[in-house]
């Protein structure tokens, strides 16, 4: 059996290895690895359903290990084949995880929604909690929070077995948090953290860890932060787990920054950066980038400073584009199964039809009639349903072109619409104008006010913009708070114009938050001209946006036109770096 099962007392049948497997995969892995490899020794006196068993929970190895290829088909395997319920359950709500992980949303979501039909039949309590579990994970990636706590408050961990008592503890508290703000002492979070730890469910425990150190960090008391984040590494380095890794340094690297430790700041957030995969996406990698891009700017060290914010850059643009297919991908699966419940309505309707019309066989007059009567229904119903399917056609089409919070032209709808214009404006030898517009210091109203005075701010900014632009314009949303607008037939005197009077005006501009609290929002632009930069759409939005990086980096609330030289041109700027924007 090996050294790592040296201390397992024998014989120990089959059910045995099973519930020691159950037990020790969030409590001691590698102890779980070998388990796995005993019941894999022993696979010849395994009944069907235990082998139907050790292939959840190889698939639940590899997704442990973040090996989502090999999970993917071996649950799908079990799913439509193992035949029971709550293994069949269990898998589902592996499976999500899998999918979302994977960024396959809707998929994830679909099955999510088969999980919530077959909720209410779900007898086996640790199935039936898996799958809440997996169902309040999808609604919050959905933004669907009301109703992913709503789902959450049905995991009960005082009623809960050892093996799930943590995890809907944790469930239960992320789900909250999304609704209600958490502070660092919370009862009901210490308490989380006090059970799983009890429990010994480590990975949960640590999930938790590391949102209180964050937590404390955002109260302001980083030096507590750091104290609590370096008491659990030793754990987690041991346990392994990529997203805890990178999250814990992340999470160090932001304490350091706020202590004023750049050194120890840059060390911590290139450990994130080598902990995480470079050519995905995630909150830690970005993170990491931005404390990056903040310290070399500190440190004077432009050329560094600048190539972590492009990297950052593309790391928020990345995010904000997986944001929007997730939120598609849950729209789509929603409508889905509206227009599924339509067409059993429709059915239905279409068999009371074909049972009226046999009870009526017998009376050819009366029937007659009814039988119009019906039809019209038939067609009234059937031009209801069409109508529905081409409303629903019609705002899905909208919501692949338009940004949902602002209403303006998504990323990509702009990008291609863009270089489709420029085609056209070079074929009639027309000069056009691009502008790269970002908010000054956005992310400190999100963090200072919340993210609903964001969004507030982003509304006004777009409302802003629209007074000043033409009919011509084109304006869309680039991600975060960056925009772009290209105005065909355009000199670059006109452009200076009319971006100078959108700088001034949205500086001008004064946010009311509430009757005491009023902020006041500026923006960086950055201005190229196709006279100077030809009509190839990557090449002019490139010279638009090193402007306005410069703009950035030269005080913030100006104009920066790019000249042809090696120097952009300063145009306009009313003051130096606004604090209050």
């Amino acid at each position: 059996m090996g050294n790592v099962h040296a201390a397992i007392p024998d014989p120990v049948t089959p059910a045995g290895w099973f519930t020691r497997a159950e037990k020790e995969k969030l409590t001691e892995y590698p102890h779980f690895l070998g388990t796995l490899k005993q019941l894999h020794e022993d696979e010849g006196l395994l009944s069907p359903m235990q082998q139907w068993h050790l292939r959840y929970l190889e698939a639940w190895r590899a997704a442990y290990s973040g090996n989502l290829a090999v999970a993917t088909p071996l649950l799908h395997n079990v799913i439509d084949h193992a035949g029971e319920s709550a293994l069949v359950t269990r898998a589902s709500a592996l499976l999500i995880n899998v999918l979302s992980r994977d960024h396959h949303y809707e998929e994830a979501y679909e099955l999510a929604n088969t999980l919530m039909v077959d909720l209410p039949r779900a007898t086996d309590s640790n199935a039936r909690a898996e799958a809440l579990r997996a169902i309040v994970q999808m609604l919050d990636l959905a933004g669907e929070s009301d109703r992913a706590l709503k789902y959450a408050r049905q995991l009960n961990p005082g009623e809960a077995s050892p093996e799930n008592r943590c995890a809907n503890y944790s469930y239960k508290i992320n789900a909250t948090s999304y609704v209600t703000t958490l502070s660092s002492q919370d009862p009901g979070l210490r308490r989380a953290i006090a059970i799983c730890l009890a429990d010994k469910q480590t990975v949960y425990a640590d999930t938790l860890r590391l949102s209180r150190a964050d937590l404390l960090n955002e109260e302001g008391h980083a030096d507590q932060a750091v104290a609590l984040l370096k008491r659990i590494e030793p754990g987690i380095l041991r346990t392994g787990f990529q997203p805890h890794i990178a999250g814990l340094h992340v999470s160090l690297a932001q304490a350091y920054v706020n202590l004023g430790k750049d050194a120890e700041a840059r060390q911590s957030a290139l450990a994130a950066v080598a902990a995480s995969d470079p050519k995905s996406f995630t909150w830690p990698l970005q993170t990491a980038y931005e404390l990056l891009y903040q310290i070399e700017k500190r440190a004077g060290h432009d050329r560094a400073a600048l190539a972590y914010y492009e990297k950052y850059v593309r790391q928020d643009k990345a995010a904000m584009d997986d944001i929007k297919t997730r939120a598609l991908a849950y729209q789509m699966v929603r409508q889905q199964v509206v227009d599924k419940k339509l067409k059993l309505e429709a059915l239905d309707k279409q068999n009371r039809i074909l049972e009226l019309r046999q009870a009526l066989a017998g009376k050819a007059q009366e029937t007659s009639r009814l039988y119009i009567v019906l039809l019209a229904l038939v067609v009234v119903v059937i031009g209801l349903w069409t109508f529905r399917l081409k409303h629903s056609q019609l705002r899905f089409r909208k919501m692949a072109r338009h940004d949902g919070l602002t209403g303006v032209f998504n990323r990509q709808h702009f990008l291609n619409e863009a270089a489709r214009i420029l085609q056209r404006l070079h074929q009639a030898d027309a000069g056009a104008c691009l502008v790269a517009l970002d908010l000054d210091h956005f992310k400190r109203i999100n963090d200072t006010y919340g993210h609903a005075a964001g969004d507030e701010a982003l509304r006004r900014v777009v409302e802003i913009c629209r007074r000043e632009l033409r009919d011509s314009d084109l304006f869309g949303r680039l991600g975060g708070e960056e925009f772009g607008i290209l105005m065909p037939a355009c000199t670059c005197e006109q452009g200076i114009e009319i971006a100078t009077r959108i700088r001034r005006n949205l500086a001008a501009a004064l946010l009311k938050l509430d009757p005491e609290t009023t902020v006041v929002v500026s923006a960086s632009l950055g201005l190229a001209h196709s006279a100077v930069s030809g009509y190839a759409f990557h090449q002019l939005f490139a010279d638009a946006d090193a402007a306005l990086y410069r703009a950035k980096h030269d005080g913030r609330n100006r104009l920066v036109v790019d000249a042809g030289g090696d120097t952009p041109v300063v145009v306009n700027a009313d003051m130096p770096d606004t604090a209050s924007a």
